[in-house]
Protein backbone atom coordinates (compact mmCIF):
# COMPACT_ATOMS: atom_id res chain seq x y z
CA UNK A 1 0.00 0.00 0.00
CA UNK A 2 1.32 2.95 -0.71
CA UNK A 3 0.86 6.53 1.46
CA UNK A 4 -1.43 7.89 -0.88
CA UNK A 5 -3.90 4.63 -0.74
CA UNK A 6 -3.45 5.23 3.09
CA UNK A 7 -4.96 8.25 2.97
CA UNK A 8 -7.16 7.94 0.69
CA UNK A 9 -8.61 5.10 3.26
CA UNK A 10 -8.59 7.43 6.53
CA UNK A 11 -10.77 10.14 4.69
CA UNK A 12 -13.25 7.49 3.32
CA UNK A 13 -13.47 5.65 6.97
CA UNK A 14 -13.52 9.19 8.53
CA UNK A 15 -16.23 10.28 6.33
CA UNK A 16 -18.21 6.98 7.17
CA UNK A 17 -17.73 7.18 10.19
CA UNK A 18 -18.43 11.06 11.10
CA UNK A 19 -21.96 10.19 9.19
CA UNK A 20 -22.35 7.34 11.64
CA UNK A 21 -22.18 9.41 14.14
CA UNK A 22 -24.53 12.42 13.16
CA UNK A 23 -27.03 9.50 12.24
CA UNK A 24 -26.89 8.45 15.75
CA UNK A 25 -27.16 11.31 17.34
CA UNK A 26 -30.06 12.51 15.15
CA UNK A 27 -31.86 9.24 16.04
CA UNK A 28 -30.64 9.60 19.89
CA UNK A 29 -32.13 13.36 19.98
CA UNK A 30 -35.40 12.25 18.04
CA UNK A 31 -35.96 9.14 20.59
CA UNK A 32 -35.64 11.16 23.53
CA UNK A 33 -38.12 13.88 22.19
CA UNK A 34 -40.68 10.42 21.79
CA UNK A 35 -40.36 9.49 24.66
CA UNK A 36 -41.06 12.88 26.27
CA UNK A 37 -43.74 13.59 24.08
CA UNK A 38 -45.46 10.49 25.52
CA UNK A 39 -44.46 11.02 29.30
CA UNK A 40 -46.20 14.66 28.81
CA UNK A 41 -49.14 13.21 27.19
CA UNK A 42 -49.22 10.58 29.96
CA UNK A 43 -49.12 13.08 32.51
CA UNK A 44 -51.47 15.28 30.92
CA UNK A 45 -54.41 12.94 30.29
CA UNK A 46 -53.95 11.46 33.88
CA UNK A 47 -54.22 15.01 35.30
CA UNK A 48 -57.53 15.13 33.01
CA UNK A 49 -58.94 12.10 33.99
CA UNK A 50 -58.65 12.84 37.89
CA UNK A 51 -60.08 16.47 37.56
CA UNK A 52 -63.16 15.61 35.43
CA UNK A 53 -63.71 12.11 38.02
CA UNK A 54 -63.44 14.73 41.23
CA UNK A 55 -64.98 17.84 39.31
CA UNK A 56 -68.17 15.21 38.54
CA UNK A 57 -67.89 14.44 42.13
CA UNK A 58 -68.31 17.61 43.30
CA UNK A 59 -70.82 20.21 44.01
CA UNK A 60 -71.51 24.02 42.89
CA UNK A 61 -68.93 25.97 41.59
CA UNK A 62 -67.97 28.39 44.57
CA UNK A 63 -65.36 30.17 42.75
CA UNK A 64 -63.60 31.22 39.60
CA UNK A 65 -61.31 32.91 37.61
CA UNK A 66 -59.23 31.33 34.46
CA UNK A 67 -56.42 29.51 36.82
CA UNK A 68 -58.48 28.71 39.89
CA UNK A 69 -61.96 27.06 40.68
CA UNK A 70 -63.32 26.00 44.00
CA UNK A 71 -66.04 23.62 44.59
CA UNK A 72 -68.33 22.66 47.40
CA UNK A 73 -67.90 19.00 48.37
CA UNK A 74 -71.58 17.43 48.72
CA UNK A 75 -72.76 16.25 51.92
CA UNK A 76 -69.80 18.31 53.75
CA UNK A 77 -69.84 21.52 55.79
CA UNK A 78 -66.76 23.71 54.53
CA UNK A 79 -65.26 21.40 52.78
CA UNK A 80 -63.67 22.74 49.26
CA UNK A 81 -62.04 20.96 46.37
CA UNK A 82 -59.06 23.90 45.01
CA UNK A 83 -57.62 23.91 41.72
CA UNK A 84 -54.77 26.20 40.94
CA UNK A 85 -52.29 27.26 38.31
CA UNK A 86 -49.45 28.79 39.67
CA UNK A 87 -47.35 30.58 36.96
CA UNK A 88 -44.49 30.85 38.93
CA UNK A 89 -43.71 27.66 38.89
CA UNK A 90 -45.70 26.74 35.92
CA UNK A 91 -48.16 23.97 38.12
CA UNK A 92 -51.89 22.76 38.42
CA UNK A 93 -52.06 21.60 42.06
CA UNK A 94 -55.35 20.11 43.36
CA UNK A 95 -56.41 19.90 47.13
CA UNK A 96 -59.36 19.72 49.21
CA UNK A 97 -59.70 21.77 52.68
CA UNK A 98 -59.13 19.76 55.80
CA UNK A 99 -56.62 17.66 54.07
CA UNK A 100 -52.50 18.76 54.18
CA UNK A 101 -51.92 17.18 51.24
CA UNK A 102 -51.78 19.19 47.69
CA UNK A 103 -51.62 16.86 44.78
CA UNK A 104 -49.12 18.21 41.54
CA UNK A 105 -51.11 17.07 38.53
CA UNK A 106 -49.19 19.13 36.38
CA UNK A 107 -45.84 20.74 35.94
CA UNK A 108 -44.04 22.59 33.35
CA UNK A 109 -47.19 24.16 31.69
CA UNK A 110 -46.15 27.23 29.97
CA UNK A 111 -50.44 28.49 29.65
CA UNK A 112 -53.40 27.12 31.40
CA UNK A 113 -56.79 28.74 31.30
CA UNK A 114 -59.80 27.28 32.45
CA UNK A 115 -63.23 28.77 31.27
CA UNK A 116 -67.20 28.85 31.97
CA UNK A 117 -70.00 27.51 30.14
CA UNK A 118 -74.08 27.84 30.73
CA UNK A 119 -76.23 24.85 30.20
CA UNK A 120 -76.15 25.79 26.28
CA UNK A 121 -72.77 25.75 26.30
CA UNK A 122 -71.94 29.18 25.89
CA UNK A 123 -69.41 31.30 27.75
CA UNK A 124 -70.46 32.79 31.03
CA UNK A 125 -68.80 34.84 33.95
CA UNK A 126 -72.58 33.99 36.01
CA UNK A 127 -71.73 31.03 38.83
CA UNK A 128 -75.39 30.08 39.42
CA UNK A 129 -75.29 29.49 35.48
CA UNK A 130 -72.08 27.39 35.21
CA UNK A 131 -72.74 23.96 33.91
CA UNK A 132 -69.65 23.05 32.17
CA UNK A 133 -65.75 23.57 32.60
CA UNK A 134 -63.57 24.18 29.93
CA UNK A 135 -59.95 23.20 30.59
CA UNK A 136 -56.30 24.13 28.04
CA UNK A 137 -52.75 23.98 28.57
CA UNK A 138 -49.70 23.67 27.01
CA UNK A 139 -46.33 21.86 28.74
CA UNK A 140 -42.62 21.53 27.45
CA UNK A 141 -39.94 20.37 28.75
CA UNK A 142 -36.21 20.84 27.58
CA UNK A 143 -34.46 17.58 26.23
CA UNK A 144 -31.11 17.74 25.00
CA UNK A 145 -31.05 21.92 25.56
CA UNK A 146 -34.08 22.23 22.96
CA UNK A 147 -37.13 22.93 23.58
CA UNK A 148 -39.99 20.32 23.16
CA UNK A 149 -43.50 21.23 23.70
CA UNK A 150 -47.00 18.93 23.59
CA UNK A 151 -49.41 20.16 21.49
CA UNK A 152 -52.66 21.82 23.64
CA UNK A 153 -55.12 19.78 25.66
CA UNK A 154 -58.22 20.55 26.18
CA UNK A 155 -61.65 19.55 27.74
CA UNK A 156 -64.95 20.11 28.40
CA UNK A 157 -66.46 18.69 31.66
CA UNK A 158 -69.82 18.85 32.82
CA UNK A 159 -70.40 19.66 36.44
CA UNK A 160 -72.84 16.90 37.36
CA UNK A 161 -73.70 17.66 41.28
CA UNK A 162 -74.96 21.12 41.30
CA UNK A 163 -77.50 21.85 43.72
CA UNK A 164 -80.70 22.83 41.74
Amino acid sequence: MTLVEVMVAVVVGSLVIGVIAVASMTAAHWFAALANYVDMDAKSRNALDQMTLKIRQAGALTEFSPTHLKFALPNQTNSFLVYDWDSATASLTEWKTGDSTTNTLLTGCDQLAFSMYNASFASTTNLSQSEGLGVNWTCSRTILGRKSSEEMQQALIVIRNKPL
